[in-house]
């Protein structure tokens, strides 16, 4: 074990673990080993130790929900610290503080429960707070930074709140991909609603995802980002054949449209496969590694960039490559 690391434990007064696989941690079951690994079971811990590694220049890499991540077989040269901090405050005037790491289920569950609404669109979004703020996850028609007022962060050895219109938020994008910012907690506006209400209509996303999505195999989520259409890319999307008259009016073409438009359900490369049931979804059959899935990536993007020159761009991270 390097110096490094166990001025870290000295530091911390706590055991760092060494060549921990991730596969068991992410929703890909996917990836090599962690050359270094800790689970930060609260905020402190989080930061703390994020700070010292920096001091110490540790490569470092923060996982909280690891379901949009795609870990390299090699694993990763560095320090992956998982962050289990779970708290969920609830204030007055409606306003809900939740940790990054704090399963965006969960949060929708417990809000719900309290009889404050806004957050019920994001059900069945595997991963966490902080990973659903850094790509500003979203469906049916809502994305997690409409509630939002602010992200407590740690920016080199300053720790403050950065308010929602510094965090930059566009379409399944925010500053927090372009920079090192550290989340550690999220502050949201919710508003008092019919909870038994919410719950029907909770109950009813949760069926259509589960009608709608491959839940029966591991994977990332979403693979590409959504086509928004815009003044440079209209007459392109307008000669797409058999384009449905909904995503012109929408301004938004759906990944999954153009991957089965091209026939790529059921593509294959070693045990990674494009979902026959839903195309922007690439399944681990069991044993996939990452280089396939990779392959696979890659395939699709050449193929919708050739033949229907559209470029594709990945949703989900790169941990280790």
């Amino acid at each position: 074990m390097s110096r490094q690391i166990q001025q870290l434990e000295q530091y911390l007064d706590q055991k760092i673990q060494t060549n921990v696989p991730l596969a068991p941690y992410t929703t890909f079951k996917i990836g090599g080993p962690a050359k270094y690994f800790f689970i930060a079971k609260n905020n402190e811990d989080l930061v703390r130790l994020s700070t010292f590694a920096k001091k110490l220049k540790i490569q470092t890499y923060v996982l909280s929900g690891c379901s949009n991540v795609l870990a390299a077989d090699s694993g990763f040269d560095g320090l992956i610290i998982l962050n289990k901090a779970k708290d969920i405050v609830f204030k007055k005037d409606n306003r809900v503080v939740a940790d990054a790491g704090v399963w965006l289920m969960d949060l929708v569950d417990k809000t719900i429960g309290k009889g404050l609404l806004g957050l019920e669109n994001l059900v069945g979004i595997p991963g966490s707070v902080g990973g659903a703020i850094r790509g500003n996850a979203g469906a049916y028609g809502s994305e997690i930074s409409d509630c939002l007022i602010g992200v407590e962060v740690m920016r080199g050895s300053k720790q403050f709140v950065l308010n929602k219109d510094k965090c930059k938020f566009k379409y399944r994008d925010s500053v927090f991909k372009r920079n090192n910012d550290l989340i550690i907690s999220a502050e949201f506006q919710l508003q008092k609603g019919d909870k038994e209400k919410a719950k029907t209509k909770v109950k009813e996303i949760l069926q259509k995802r589960n009608n709608k999505l491959p839940m029966e195999y591991p994977s990332a989520g979403c693979v590409f980002q959504n086509i928004l259409i815009n003044s440079e890319n209209i007459e392109q999307i307008k000669n797409l054949r058999n384009l449905p008259p909904e995503y012109l009016e929408n301004k938004k073409v759906p990944a999954a449209w153009l991957i089965e438009s091209l026939d790529l359900k059921g593509k294959t490369i070693g045990k990674s496969q494009v979902s026959n049931k839903h195309a922007n979804f690439i399944i681990n059959l069991g044993g996939a590694t990452a280089n396939q899935v990779l392959q696979l990536i890659s395939y699709i993007k050449m193929k919708v960039r050739d033949e229907l020159g559209v470029q594709l761009m990945e949703e989900i991270e790169y941990v280790g490559f």
